[in-house]
């Protein structure tokens, strides 16, 4: 697996060093596309230069250019390892790429541009009016961040698939990694995919599937059998909830289209119904970035205090935000499902997994974050926070949650809330 961002950059330094000694770079105005391509890459170069992960632990970043960097060395790796006694063809190993790319022509330079300049955005599907009804009592499992076919993914997904309770539907939140292309779709994500009987699938798309343009993700997921999906967003209604799952990574951080429309009609034709949504990307948080262009769009919803919980991944870290002061909303995070991310408290028992809280700051409500070893990450498995995922239990007007390990032994935590009508 092409796992080291500072490896990986490596072969770059030395293309980029090949190039300025061949003339690439005393370049006329016509090769301005050359240089700032070139300039790209040693800002990627510099970028990885301040990686912390060890090697061997695979990383990626919310970087476009990096995502795409490393999507094709790892392509690239592949190809060349098939027939190779040199490098194995799983790519276990970080170095797998390198006899392709040290100490060799800097022409695979003009072959990864011409690569990304053939990148197209996919059209954007748009989702038919209203919502599928389901059963009043309605169960969900939740994956989001999960795309890397490592460390705790699969372990999830065997544990879904082979858990004892039914359940109506696998949701995944999106990111699949590096840059959701074919290779990654097909061997990270459909290979792993529960297969729970009788549940439908859907999954939302995440900034890394759109990296390469979202072809994998609309035609190779939403489009293949197990999915069957008609658009990137859709929306689910019974007796007393309305869920909704919206694209919030066709625009970065944003809603594409008649989305907003869309939501807006949906709530107005169920006016008694507390709402449920699921995206990717963050309405706000404690840790990370804000999101204000969709705090914008859905003010008017948020502020009836009808949104009774918003679930979100991008963030990879499992976080439950106490309820909303103003929008009276549960907010929480749970990107932790498959990605070696670096724990949020720095001082902790290294040892123990427990919830810390957090106080509330600067307008947003405090909470707890899951903290703890994972022993998924071998490296070194004491700096990096657990991966898991949760399980909704719709039953009535309350909403049932429950936060796994990858294993699905022993419940994490459970919590219970009403939709409280304003």
């Amino acid at each position: 697996m092409v796992s080291n961002v500072s490896v990986a950059i490596s072969s770059v330094a030395h293309a980029l060093t090949r190039a300025r000694n061949e003339g690439f770079e005393s370049a006329s105005a016509a090769d301005v596309e050359e240089a700032c391509f070139l300039a790209e890459l040693r800002r990627c170069r510099s970028s990885a230069a301040q990686v912390q992960h060890p090697p061997g632990v695979f990383h990626s970043v919310d970087d476009h250019v990096m995502s795409l960097l490393q999507t094709y060395l790892a392509h690239e790796a592949k190809q060349a390892a098939k027939g190779s006694s040199l490098v194995p063809a799983n790519l276990a190993t970080a170095e797998g790429y390198e006899a392709k790319f040290d100490n060799v022509d800097p022409g695979w330079i003009w072959s990864l541009r011409d690569w990304i300049k053939k990148l197209r955005k996919h059209e954007f599907l748009d989702a038919a009016p209203g919502s599928q009804e389901i059963a009043n009592d309605y169960r969900l499992a939740l994956l989001s961040d999960w795309g890397t076919g490592l460390y705790g993914a699969p372990v999830c997904a065997r544990s879904i698939e082979s858990d004892k309770q039914a359940i109506d539907m696998v949701l995944h939140l999106g990111d699949i990694y590096y840059a959701g292309d074919a290779d990654e779709v097909d061997e990270r994500f459909l290979a792993h995919w529960p297969r729970h009987p009788g549940a439908a699938n859907r999954a939302l798309n995440g900034n890394h599937e759109m990296y390469t343009g979202g072809n994998a993700y609309f035609d190779r997921i939403l489009g293949s059998a197990a999915f069957a999906q008609p658009a990137s967003y859709f929306a689910l209604h019974n007796e007393h909830w309305l869920l909704v799952g919206l694209d919030t990574a066709y625009a970065e951080h944003d809603l594409y289209g008649t989305q907003t429309a869309w939501l807006r009609a949906l709530a107005d034709a169920l006016p008694g119904h507390g709402i449920l949504l699921f995206s990717h990307h963050q309405p706000f948080s404690a840790f990370e970035s804000q999101g204000p262009l969709l705090q914008h769009k859905l003010m008017p919803l948020l502020s009836t205090g009808r949104v009774a919980a918003w679930y979100w991944g991008h963030e990879h870290s499992c976080v439950r935000y106490d309820r909303h002061p103003g929008w009276k909303m549960h907010g929480r995070c749970i990107g932790h499902s498959g990605f070696p991310y670096f724990r949020l408290v720095k001082n902790g028992a290294r040892n123990e997994t427990r919830w810390v809280r957090f106080d509330a700051a600067n307008y947003l409500p405090g909470g707890v974050v899951l903290d703890g070893p994972n022993p998924y990450v071998t490296e070194n498995p004491a700096r990096y926070g657990p991966n898991g995922y949760v399980t909704l239990d719709l039953k009535g007007r309350t909403v049932h949650e429950t936060y796994w390990a990858p294993d699905g032994d022993q419940p994490l935590d459970e919590f219970d809330f009403e939709f409280e009508a304003p």
